[in-house]
């Protein structure tokens, strides 16, 4: 065979090839969806599709950028056809059947398997298993662990990616001490089973509270001439207040993340809360807010995401429901967590929600460099994902969420542990009524006038909302309160 016909027999098979992959990948998009002969809810398409077939209209609808809002689509069998759609048909009052000459097929996007579950890659809880399963996917555990049969006892598993093999428990990582994270070569993935419903909160109001932390970010960061824009913390400070230069440090302890962050979940200085370093073996000797909170009323759940140990360990609330350790500086990890959290029907009384970015240990923590900037932003939007989802709560309105931004230090060029203003200055926002404007307003305006420690930031203004006594060293600022 000549050269040049050799090369347009192998163009040929290529193309050959390429179509027949097509073909899979259509046929594997189609078997996503659930159908319904001779039915339809039309009406309410979104994006209408033409010279099309059912597979098509399928990978066109789990696709960029339609996977974000499409969940079915009306096959037109005459026309060849398909009208994609943002709603089920339990969204519409069901499927209509009657249409002349039945000239539809609905299809519905089926419920993904893994959607109940929290991903954390690389971890596991080895040695935990209640039951092995052989040669599954991700997906094939997720419907075993929530099938009728596992259901009562299942509430996480193991994937071992290798081998194809999960090991389903009855366990989450919080029952155990954590993930266990450095196995040769990491060859697990940790899924673990969010609960749906929750328990409902007992605080009077529905009052709630969402403790954003971010590692590292100095007060004098934000809200200031030639500073990076943070959408998302600008505005919960337009509709709030902010204080920005709640002074952490000083003679009672070094600027560094344990002390910092055990004075605000306590509001105590290291010489009471007893955590004088970044030593994962220095326990908490003074009650976190959130156990503060249990105590007045028991069947309160609280939650807790972050990225560093002393975060889901030593310095978490002793009695915490729920504890997320998410990958290194993953913050997206973090937020899907809390994500999931406030899509149940009653979530979590009390969030803490770690962004550990900002922290940057590198030139530097100038509020003017760019790489600092940069981190500032990537958090702030990172917040704006959880702002969203809290605001489409069903019942957001009938709840009342006190969110709380704050730091634990600052920084001065590529680092912290001293007592420069630099690194002694942290921030505090509260806002009680973000897109909830029916909710008298908790504080509003400017606070940084009157000096603040950072005992007198969270924790008092936190017991304070909830109509708890304070009986830490920190003082709420005057001008907030009910």
């Amino acid at each position: 065979m000549r050269r040049h016909h050799m090369k347009a027999f192998i163009r040929a098979g290529l193309a050959c090839l390429s179509v027949a992959l097509a073909g899979l990948a259509s046929a594997a998009s189609l078997d996503a969806f659930e159908r319904s002969p001779n039915a339809a809810i039309a009406g309410y398409n979104v994006e209408n599709l033409t010279q099309t077939t059912p597979e098509m209209c399928a990978s066109a609808c789990l696709g960029a950028p339609r996977a974000t809002w499409c969940v079915s689509f009306d096959f037109h069998k005459v026309n060849q056809s398909c009208d994609l759609s943002d709603k089920r048909a339990a969204d519409v009052g069901g499927l209509k059947t009657d249409y002349p000459g039945n000239p539809y097929d609905h299809y519905s996007l089926k419920p993904d398997p893994l959607k109940p579950f929290l991903r954390t890659p690389d971890a596991a809880i080895s040695g935990h298993n209640t039951e092995s399963l052989q040669a599954v996917t991700p997906g094939d555990c997720a419907s075993a662990c929530t099938d009728a049969s596992r259901s009562g006892w299942c509430k996480s598993f193991d994937y071992h990616k290798t081998p194809q093999r999960c090991d389903l428990s009855d366990k989450r990582a919080s029952d155990v001490g954590g993930l266990k994270s450095d196995y040769p070569g990491n060859p697990y993935d940790h899924y673990s089973l969010i609960a749906g419903e929750g328990i409902p909160n007992p605080v009077p109001g529905n009052r709630h509270v969402l403790l954003i932390g971010i590692d590292g970010l100095r007060g004098d960061a934000i809200q200031c001439q030639g500073c990076v824009q943070t959408p998302a913390m600008s505005a919960l400070i337009a509709g709030g207040a902010f204080h920005g230069n709640l002074l952490a440090g000083g003679t009672k302890q070094a600027t560094v993340s344990g002390p910092g962050w055990s004075s605000v979940f306590t509001g105590f200085w290291a010489d009471k809360h007893g955590v004088t370093s970044n030593d994962p073996n220095q326990k908490l000797l003074k009650t976190h807010v959130f156990d503060l909170i249990k105590q007045a009323w028991p069947t309160a759940t609280t939650a807790v995401v972050g990225d560093w140990f002393n975060i889901t360990h030593n310095l978490r609330p002793a009695k915490a429901d729920f504890v997320v350790a998410n990958a290194a500086k993953n913050s997206q990890q973090a937020t899907d967590a809390v994500n999931g959290w406030l899509g149940w029907k009653n979530p979590p009384t009390a969030i803490f929600y770690y962004l550990h970015n900002v922290d940057v240990h590198a030139p530097s923590y100038d509020p003017f460099n760019a790489n600092y900037q940069g981190k500032i932003a990537g958090e702030d939007q990172q917040i704006a994902q959880v702002l969203a989802a809290l605001t489409a709560r069903p019942n957001y309105a009938n709840e009342e969420w006190l969110i709380v931004v704050t730091s634990d230090h600052g920084g001065t060029g590529s680092g912290h542990g001293g007592q420069t203003a630099a690194e002694r200055s942290t921030l505090l926002i509260l806002n009680n009524n973000y897109l909830n404007p029916l909710k008298a307003s908790y504080c509003q305006g400017n606070l940084s006038a009157t000096a603040k420690l950072q005992v007198d930031g969270a924790t008092p203004h936190i017991l304070d909302f909830l109509g708890l006594p304070n009986g830490t060293e920190g003082q709420k600022h005057s001008a907030c309160g009910n």
